[in-house]
């Protein structure tokens, strides 16, 4: 064998190794990546929705919202890790015991998804069949927004939501708080949105000298320009109301009015 076969035939070795090892780096981070993704997907892991109601400034309950909880080793209940990781078709399993124990009156219930499962393409399907199944209720879907959209998806994010608006589905921005970022992560979305959730817990200041970017007076405001409705969570005494109808903010939330309850437990106290 000469030396320039001999070279030709390491130089392949060399490239054929390389591929492999590529290979190999590609197979194990799609692998991790799919395992970390797929945690709530473990039917091991206990989950329920528990449903908490929202009233109106007279007191009247105009709506419930669904809230995921994982069952824990004491028998605790708490939010789950990895909500990205539940797939649509596991919220219809558990939504169906939880739509049981609702009342049939024409007002909203709320559910939240993540951003990955909305642009899933089981998201329309699921609208239809949550939408078939609370009627007369309606269906609203809420969407708590992060720095880590991928902006790629916008457009697709965009059209699902338009779609499931023209089914006759609501939807909703969970969670807005007192950061510009707050403000930043949403602007995109704003054609699209029927309601703008605030929570007491954002604004609330533990010092009287801690800076806020935005208060409770700058979503109520962009809220009335947009003709989005604009509900208040976290309240849970007489002051917060107070705030919500000085605001004359309607729809309110909180443990003033009611706790999360497992919707077994709600069934059996009638």
């Amino acid at each position: 064998m000469s030396l320039a076969q001999l070279e030709s035939i390491l130089l392949w070795a060399s490239a054929v190794m390389a591929v492999v090892v590529i290979l190999t780096i590609v197979i194990y981070y799609w692998y991790s990546r799919k395992t970390r993704n797929n945690y709530l997907e473990n039917h091991e892991i206990e989950l329920r929705y528990f449903i908490q109601k929202q009233v109106d400034f007279r007191g009247e309950t105009t709506g419930y919202e669904c809230l995921l909880r994982q069952h824990n080793w004491d028998d605790s209940w708490t939010l789950p890790q990895k909500l990205d990781s539940l797939p649509l078709q596991r919220v219809i399993f558990l939504l169906t015991d939880t739509f049981k124990s609702l009342p049939e009156e024409p007002i909203t219930l709320s559910i939240n998804l993540e951003f990955d499962q909305i642009t899933s393409p089981d998201f329309r399907y699921f609208v239809r069949w949550a939408l078939s199944r609370i009627a007369p209720m309606k269906l609203a879907v809420e969407y708590t927004a992060g720095t880590n959209q991928p902006r790629h998806k916008r457009r697709l994010f965009r059209r699902r939501i338009r779609e499931a608006r023209a089914y006759g589905m609501r939807f909703g921005i969970d969670n807005v708080g007192a950061s510009l970022n707050n403000l930043k992560s949403i602007e995109w979305i704003l054609p699209e949105v029927d309601t703008l959730k605030c929570s007491m817990r954002s604004f609330r200041k533990a010092d009287p000298n801690e800076w806020l970017d935005l208060n409770l007076q700058f979503w109520n405001r962009l809220s009335q320009r947009n003709h989005i409705e604009l509900v208040l969570m976290g309240i849970e005494d007489e002051r917060d109301q107070q705030l919500a109808d000085q605001l004359k903010i309607n729809t309110r939330q909180g443990y003033l009015f009611d706790r999360p309850m497992n919707p077994q437990e709600r069934s059996r106290h009638g």
